[in-house]
């Protein structure tokens, strides 16, 4: 029985892992697909997303430009362009192609 739960530790703890990697993985995905996306004017809002690991398996993606908020969702008087939604909904497949491979790797 011992050598089951001892086992059985081993292969959450790789779970784990694999899924740390291919979170990180899809953050510098999306990163780049939000980069091809964002609207250019300077280049500012492009160039300032950046991630953020909180803890193993939680990553932030965002900016500080205050703007952004606009150009993703528009106002009143502009259009909308959004750049981060499609870049995250597109990013849902590659994660789990991330996440087999990383586990595939572990085995």
């Amino acid at each position: 029985m011992a050598v089951l739960v001892s086992r059985l530790m081993i292969i959450a703890d790789q779970v784990d892992e694999a899924t740390s990697l291919a979170l990180h993985d899809t953050a510098n995905f999306i990163l780049q697909l939000i980069r091809i996306y964002a609207p250019v004017d300077t280049g500012w809002l492009r160039d300032s997303y950046e991630k953020k690991t909180i803890e193993q398996l939680h990553i932030m993606i965002g900016t500080m430009v205050l703007y952004a908020i606009y150009q993703e969702y528009g106002t009143t008087k502009m259009a909308a362009q959004p750049h981060m939604t499609p870049a995250f909904w597109q990013s849902r497949e590659y994660y789990y192609q991330q996440w087999r491979k990383r586990l595939m790797e572990m085995s």
